[in-house]
């Protein structure tokens, strides 16, 4: 008991001070940010590939002089075909490229990744879009199974933040995108969820929320690989549909004064 006793004294030491490591790997303060221990909301940067893709990113996208920012996980990165995997580049081209649009989207990302790049990582420095749009969380239901409420509370952080860091940029939150063939699947039950928790946090003033699911959907509920080529990911029919859809929200926000009539049947 008593050796025991000893080397529990002894590795008291370095237990503190990996928690204070832990504690002390985001500076949340400087960003302005309450601390959290919602995993959807302590702002990660990732390892492996991620470094060397977001800082080629960085340098790739026309943050500056864009008029339109996408922000988000590999749905929004494939707005651009590569990696070998079809994506919406013609779509891209026709509607977004004469709005000198950035995307920062990044595959794999979770809402404490696109915390982290807005703050640490510098992904909106020199930006000052007219409309930021935002889609971000699937991932933390496939990869993590966090609950709607882990989920919705991260994306309110990064909300917010987006709120104070670009106080001229109407910002446009997507629901999340549903995924799985069939509609029993239980990523649709998440994602509906998760999307009724997301869109009270639209005011109508700098926040508007537009769920376009129903669009990647079948009449009977099921799924189409002609629309989401793996069940998750867009075909370039399925950016397609998004950039159609979305169109008359976006052009309300760039355009009029986002009270127009097509927001009046948005969920």
């Amino acid at each position: 008991m008593t050796r025991v006793l000893l080397l529990a004294l002894l590795m008291l030491p370095a237990c503190a001070l990996a928690l204070a490591e832990d504690e002390a790997q985001f500076p949340w303060e400087v960003w302005g940010m309450a601390r959290s221990d919602n995993p959807a909301c302590i702002p990660t940067p990732r390892g492996d590939w991620w470094p060397a893709y977001h800082t080629n990113m960085l340098a790739r996208e026309p943050r500056e002089d864009a008029r339109v920012i996408f922000l988000g996980d590999s749905i929004t990165m494939m707005w651009r075909t590569q990696s070998g995997f079809e994506g919406g580049t013609e779509a891209w081209e026709q509607y977004y490229a004469p709005l000198h649009a950035a995307n920062l989207g990044i595959s794999g990302d979770r809402t404490e990744h696109i915390l982290w790049r807005i703050t640490a990582g510098h992904n909106l420095d020199g930006a000052n879009p007219e409309v930021l749009v935002l889609q971000i969380g699937i991932n933390n239901c496939l990869q993590r199974t966090d609950s709607p409420e882990q989920v919705a509370e991260g994306i309110g952080r990064i909300v917010e933040y987006l709120r104070g860091r670009l106080p001229e940029t109407r910002i446009l939150l997507l629901g999340l995108f549903p995924c799985g063939e069939q509609p029993d699947n239980p990523s649709r039950a998440w994602v509906r969820e998760t999307n009724v928790l997301i869109a009270p946090l639209a005011d109508g003033e700098r926040v508007w929320f537009a769920d376009i699911s129903d669009a990647f959907v079948e009449p009977d509920g099921t799924i189409s690989r002609e629309k989401l080529r793996d069940l998750l990911h867009l075909s370039l029919k399925g950016y397609f549909i998004w950039a159609e859809t979305m169109q008359p929200y976006l052009d309300d926000l760039l355009e009029g004064d986002g009270i127009g009539a097509v927001w009046q049947g948005a969920p």
